[in-house]
């Protein structure tokens, strides 16, 4: 196996293990005689490839580390960073590519073959205890350097060469813990690298198990305890949107709530609020979480939902006037944590980062309690260059026309329903698949998934024409996304026949999905939406019904279909008077004959059947002919696709001028007058 083969096992070894690598970084390297191969900045080590290493010229990196550079020291970390770059073997002027890593000459000086970096909660229990370096010293002894907080890159890089040169060349150790940071280990195998991981990651356990019964726990227990789930969301459909609309003041941003057994520990203690408040532990959880997290509460059972907006756009407030920034990270006092980001890539690095800080936090009570980072440590990162480049990299390229929108809709596990939430999930909306069939819905997702991100989509579960299960989709939703942009009511049935034929039962169901679900789902959502524009007046939300032609004209043998999608028009434009107000359009959507659906081309339940057994169509023997003839009657000679009506639906979210309108997409079939 060759060395970078080598490379790539222990890479994705330590990478896919989150006991390890916080947001994908970590680093590692292998060294030949001249070259240093080095993971890039940005790249992640569970899914880096060979040809991703970045060769470095040894020599070249040598006169980086003996070279004298700016005093200030943004500007010397400028110089560094163009030298690295300038020391790749295939460096071009101003050409643009992957950054070597910031850690590349602190891997460089290290003699041995190979090196991994990575940030263990466990050991970040050490390296960031008051008394972490006294007790390493007693479970590694001179099998190891403890390097004290200090600026990372060139500066820590000079440290340890400080530190290396007091070591004989023969008692090199290979395990480093830099204060505040995280691991070093180095070894000439990568089997040496694992087994001396292993070795200080069982030792360190075994200290905490040991010294259990003796140490408190950080997070002291107290009267705060878990609010119910109901009271959870009735908070979160408060707490969520307005966060939203306050915070989306020029990207729209993606709220996830987590309350884990991690998170519970802090939001349920008496001290919570004081350690979460008090600092950071380590420059990942800066860049990912900012320094420090916003706390909502205490919350009183007496706060009315208008009391409790008002006191999250004060806690906002106050948060920005004292950190000059947004934050990314939000405790609710006993009900859990929110992570913000400009993605849902984005919230969810941010969210496991964020529990990673409160794991190191709960590994430092046997070490000591949390030592955190100084004030001015923490400036020095949050400053760099280096690390705004770590933030960019994070940041999702899509730029769809709906980024970040989070988008309900219904009946999308087949059909058309399927084709919109594919359109909206290319735009760069996040969507829910919301269906009666589970496993269609899934089936949908995973492809999305596949095709735009994980977290692009969700399957939730719902019957429509249940009130209760509705009230779930939407609260699942705020759990996931943070709030509702826009809501597509999708899900649709039809019965056809002549009217003495069909019965009081098919008249209920009819109605109780293509019209009185309509009215269901709005209702329940609606008020989140406002929520958004109370606080933001800019910030607009769409209600799409996806009508029929047949709620634009009347057919025969058609009764109930027909009034059914006739009556939702009425909702719609009812609801664009109403909801307007609130920055909320409402607009439908009337396509054509969809031939190629299971609606159409079901062989067993399909319209082209159901028409042929109820002689809709006047002389025809097969479903083929039933397929001409409805065809025949569009002056364009075909079907709608699911292409046409997204075209229809991004022109109704697009244009905010137009609202309570029946856009046709019939090829012309129906005509407005």
């Amino acid at each position: 196996m060759s060395d970078l083969d080598q490379l790539i096992k222990i890479s994705h070894f330590f990478g896919e293990n989150p006991d390890f690598i916080l947001a994908g970084g970590g680093n590692t390297s292998v060294k030949t005689n001249d070259i240093l191969y080095i993971k890039p900045s940005g790249t992640t080590l569970a899914a880096i490839k060979k040809e991703d290493f970045i060769a470095i010229d040894r020599k070249k990196l040598r006169k980086i580390l003996e070279k004298k550079y700016d005093p200030d020291p943004f500007i010397r970390e400028e110089q560094v960073k163009q030298d690295l770059l300038e020391s790749r073997l295939d460096y071009k002027p101003n050409s643009l590519g992957p950054r070597p890593s910031v850690e590349t000459g602190l891997h460089g000086i290290i003699d041995y073959k190979f090196v991994v970096h990575t940030h263990p909660n466990l050991i970040n229990g050490v390296t960031c205890g008051k008394n972490g370096e006294k007790i390493a010293d007693e479970l590694f002894g001179d099998d190891y350097l403890w390097i004290n907080s200090t600026d990372p890159g060139y500066t820590l890089t000079k440290a340890l060469m400080k530190k290396l040169q007091n070591c004989k060349k023969d008692k090199v150790p290979k395990i480093i813990l830099l204060q505040n940071h995280g691991l070093f280990v180095s070894g000439d195998t990568v089997e040496d690298i694992i087994n001396n991981t292993q070795n200080i990651m069982s030792k360190v356990n075994n200290y905490i198990k040991k010294n259990s019964s003796r140490v408190q726990s950080v997070f002291v227990r107290g009267e705060n305890n878990k609010l119910s789930k109901t009271e959870i969301s009735s908070l979160l459909r408060v707490v969520s949107p307005v966060l939203r609309g306050l915070l989306s003041t020029d990207k729209r941003k993606i709220i996830i709530f987590d309350d884990s057994e991690e998170v519970q520990k802090v939001i349920c203690s008496t001290n919570g609020r004081e350690i979460v408040t008090k600092g950071t532990f380590s420059p990942d959880h800066i860049v990912y979480c900012k320094e420090k997290p916003m706390w909502i509460g205490p919350l009183t059972k007496n706060d009315t939902s208008d009391a409790l907006a008002k006191k999250v756009q004060a806690e906002l407030l106050d948060y920005r006037r004292t950190n000059k920034f947004d934050p990314k990270i939000v405790f609710i006092q006993g009900t859990g944590m929110l992570a913000i980001g400009e993605s849902f890539k984005e919230s969810k690095i941010a969210l496991d980062v964020y529990r990673d800080f409160i794991k190191v936090a709960e590994n430092t009570a046997a070490f000591g309690s949390p030592r955190f980072m100084t004030k001015s440590k923490v400036d020095f990162i949050e400053k760099w260059e280096v690390e705004s480049y770590r933030r960019k990299v994070i940041h999702e390229s899509s730029c769809g026309r709906l980024q970040n929108r989070v988008a309900i809709v219904t009946g999308a596990g087949q059909g058309i329903g399927e084709g919109i939430a594919r359109g909206l999930a290319k735009e760069g909306a996040n969507v829910i698949i919301a269906d009666i069939d589970l496993k269609n819905a899934e089936r949908v997702v995973k492809s999305i998934n596949n095709q735009y991100g994980s977290g692009t989509a969700f399957a939730i579960k719902v019957d429509v024409t249940n009130s209760r299960e509705i009230k779930k989709m939407v609260n699942k939703t705020i759990k996931l996304y943070g709030s509702i942009d826009i809501l597509v009511s999708n899900a649709g049935i039809l019965i056809s026949g002549p009217t003495e034929s069909l019965t009081d039962e098919q008249l209920d169901k009819m109605t109780g999905v293509n019209y009185q679900a309509f009215f269901k789902v709005v209702r329940e959502s609606v008020g989140i939406m406002k929520r958004q524009n109370a606080f933001n007046h800019n910030y607009t939300s769409d209600i799409i019904l996806i009508s029929s032609k047949s709620g634009l004209q009347g057919s025969p043998a058609n009764a109930l279909y027909a009034g059914s999608k006739f009556g939702g028009i009425g909702f719609m434009q009812s609801f664009a008077y109403e909801f307007i107000k609130h920055g909320i359009k409402v607009n439908a959507i009337c396509p054509g004959n969809y031939f190629d659906g299971p609606l159409w081309s079901d062989p067993e339940k399909g319209l082209f059947v159901q028409y042929l057994k109820a002689g809709k169509v006047p002389g025809a023997k097969t479903v083929k002919d039933v397929r001409r003839h409805y065809e025949s009657k569009c002056p364009m000679g075909k079907g709608v696709s699911t292409d046409d009506i997204n075209k229809a639906i991004i022109y109704a979210i697009e244009q905010q001028y137009e609202t309570g309108q029946a856009i046709p997409v019939t090829g012309g079939q129906v005509m407005l007058k």
